[in-house]
């Protein structure tokens, strides 16, 4: 009451009504003298002003308005200190506590500062405080590069409603212990006697303080306020004084002594001494916690600005300062008050100066470097943007002097980028040159890659989890003997650029062509997700895009036979990169698991399957495929057994056909590896009769009759040695 300061609002509308009326009062009540030179001009963003409720306004001792400058990039950088509004000034919200605090200076406004005169300083001295402006009168803050939460001290409004809750507490339980039966305990020793008396008179000042703080909220009395500040007081150093008797031993030495003396009523006397002792204990308990909560506000507000704004999660004032995205706006009051009282200036320079220096140093720069080569010219351009930035920084650094130097560096930027243009559009030109030649052999994607890395031509590679998938067409040499090299050549490019589509419309990237086959990686040289999943549909398509090319191919009579692709797909660890020499090389692949979808490729022959994947290809593709489960084998140069899967479709294109026939096939393979030959039997048996013109599940048809009739050793462990590639 009487030391807080309340809020104004400045409008850029002229209010109506009862919000209009308020302006009187704060006309009355809270505006300023400010002494004006004669080249001053006030903007006239701001033309009314209102104040908080009256019975907020009347009780408050001061008050400062809140508006806060935002500039067009959304950040805070400054504020008005002071507006003048119908021919009175006021000051800013945390501006008028501070005028307050140093005595009430007489204010000069001059044209770019603001003059606080024999300001009264916190050691008594006396000195004029000059405040630097900018070109509108706004004092550019000292922002500070800690988040609000560590900038400032912050103490949580829950400490004052927990003392509130307390004050309550203390009250109800007084109570109910001047209602409990502790005058049946005190008459029994002299010392505690006068407790119910206290309790009575304890209850008169709790009476005394609620009345006094009615008055005080109702009347706005500041004399009704200190006296229930006293009553307050006196209840709680009294309570003090009933708590330090000792009453809790007393009390239980008491019901002890009366119990065993009135034994008829021991029972009763034992518990109204629990609840009497409970009492007390909560008592002691809050209002030790209330001291300890009172002094450690008491210190912490002691000499301080105390600012009140809302801060928890659900506050929605929340602005941009040059140090933070989000920075509470309460938080701006707090930076006034720092940026005067510890004279962190910041001066900001005149814009004519930014544009003196921009028609001078930039021409003569430029004029000084056009004799230079080009990379030299662009290195000085932008050292030169360098220096003057770091020489912006250091003087606001070590002077507060702010130069606005980024419009002018900007604007170097931009010369010295059109400069440039002709040099860059001419290596863009030889840049385009390289792609088309480049593209010619190696994937757009590793062409990109060379263009915008070069080192990455050196030799070398990297280890990468991706997916490898060779292709074969299936009796190629026959098919070539049959065809002079000009009809060979027309079909294989036909034929490969077709497949190659494929591949590549998945983002995978071809590594090379040997003959008929295609040999291609979905991983490298950009990361990609899901690489093994690509890497199957690739496979699948080329089967399907097979069909296509096989009508084209009977119907124009390209080759003799039709073209059928055997395709083998692994995913592992692999090096990719440039291999060869410095003279030549080619970015390709190398490791074991290359090997092994190369194996893979050739496995195929084997099964009478058209494209087998590992179990790690699989194992990676989640339930988007139609994929059948083979033998483990080992194949040739690769110790490790692998599982074979031989792909069908995408599941959600499969025939009901395939899926049922898939289904038998798992069921009656599960038999196999289970030794257990004649439920096998019957289960391919079922397999094949529901596609005759598949191939594994004959053959798994025919080992299990064979096993049937000679079972293999107990130490068969299913897996199969392939010994051709």
């Amino acid at each position: 009451m009487g030391s807080g300061w309340s809020t104004l609002g400045l409008r850029p509308y002229k209010l109506e009504g009862e919000e209009a009326e308020r302006r009187f009062l704060a006309q009355e009540k809270f505006s300023i003298s400010v002494n004006t030179a004669s080249n001053i001009s006030t903007e006239e963003k701001y033309i009314d002003i209102i104040t908080a409720l009256p019975v907020f306004s009347r009780a408050a001792k001061g008050a400062g308005f809140t508006n806060a400058e935002i500039d067009r990039d959304g950040v805070r950088r400054r504020i008005y200190l002071i507006n003048n509004i119908y021919d009175h000034w006021y000051a800013q919200l945390a501006f008028a506590p501070l005028l307050n605090y140093l005595g009430n200076p007489q204010i000069y406004l001059e044209k770019r500062k603001l003059t606080l005169k024999q300001a009264q300083m916190s050691d008594g001295e006396k000195k004029d405080i000059v405040i630097p402006l900018d070109h509108l009168g706004r004092l550019m803050l000292d922002w500070p590069r800690k988040n609000y939460f560590e900038s400032y001290t912050h103490i949580s409004f829950a400490n004052f409603s927990l003392l509130d809750h307390m004050e309550t507490e203390l009250e109800y339980y007084t109570r109910a212990l001047t209602s409990s039966e502790i005058g049946f305990f005190t008459q029994f020793d002299s010392s505690i006697r006068d407790i119910p008396d206290a309790l009575y008179y304890l209850n008169w000042l709790f009476d005394d303080a609620a009345e006094a703080r009615n008055t005080a909220m109702e009347e706005t009395d500041n004399n009704a306020f200190y006296k229930y500040l006293e009553y307050r007081n006196s209840a709680h150093n009294l309570l003090e004084e009933i708590l330090d008797m000792d009453m809790e031993r007393k009390v239980v030495e008491l019901a002890v002594l009366t119990g065993e003396e009135y034994p008829d009523m021991a029972a009763a006397i034992e518990d109204e001494a629990g609840y009497i002792l409970s009492i007390i204990d909560v008592l002691s308990v809050n209002l030790k916690r209330y001291r300890e909560l009172t002094t450690e506000n008491s210190i912490a507000f002691k000499d301080k600005f105390v600012i009140m704004g809302r801060v928890d999660m659900g506050t929605t004032d929340i602005g941009v300062n040059p140090f933070h995205g989000q920075y509470i706006n309460v938080g701006t009051h707090g930076v006034v008050l720092d940026t005067i009282l510890s004279g962190s200036f910041i001066t900001p320079l005149s814009f004519w100066w930014s544009i003196l220096v921009m028609m001078l140093f930039v021409p003569l720069f430029f004029h000084v470097t056009s004799g230079l080569a080009p990379v030299i010219r662009a290195f000085c351009g932008f050292a030169a943007v360098l220096i003057l930035l770091t020489g912006a920084v250091l003087l606001f650094r070590f002077t507060g002097i702010y130069s606005g130097i980024l419009g002018i560096s900007l604007a170097m930027l931009c010369a010295i980028i059109t400069r440039e243009i002709i040099s860059y559009a001419n290596s863009e030109k030889e840049k385009h040159f390289i792609r088309t030649a480049f593209s010619t052999y190696v994937s757009g994607d590793v062409v990109k890659e060379i263009i915008s890395d070069p080192s990455r031509l050196q030799l070398g590679g990297t280890k990468r989890h991706m997916t490898a998938i060779f292709t074969d067409v299936k009796g190629f040499s026959t098919i070539s003997e049959q065809l002079d090299p000009e009809e060979l050549v027309s079909l294989l490019n036909k034929y490969l650029s077709a497949m190659s589509d494929i591949i590549l419309a998945e983002k995978g990237t071809i590594d090379k062509y040997e003959g008929d086959a295609i040999i291609a990686f979905f991983g490298a040289p950009l990361e990609l997700k899901a690489h093994a999943l690509r890497a199957c549909i690739s496979a699948i398509n080329i089967k399907k895009m097979e069909t296509e090319i096989n009508k084209t191919i009977v119907e124009h009579k390209l080759s003799p036979s039709p073209l059928l692709t055997r395709v083998g797909v692994n995913t592992g660890d692999m090096v990719a990169g440039n291999m060869g020499t410095a003279n030549k090389m080619n970015y390709t692949i190398m490791g074991n698991a290359v090997n092994l979808a190369a194996r893979l490729e050739g496995v195929n022959k084997q099964y009478g399957t058209w494209i087998l994947a590992s179990e790690y290809t699989v194992s990676e593709t989640g339930d988007h495929l139609l994929s059948r489960k083979l033998d483990r084998v080992r194949v040739v140069g690769i110790n490790e057994p692998v599982r074979l899967y031989e792909l069908i479709d995408l599941y959600e294109l499969a025939n009901e056909q395939d899926i049922k026939m898939v289904s038998v096939f798992h069921e009656a393979l599960d038999f196999f590896e289970q030794r257990n030959w004649k439920q096998a039997a019957d289960g391919f048996r079922e397999a094949s009769a529901l596609k005759n013109t598949d191939e594994p599940a004959k053959m798994y048809l025919e080992r299990s009759k064979k096993f049937l009739e000679a079972p293999p050793k107990d130490s068969w462990d299913g897996v199969y040695n392939l010994t051709s590639k």
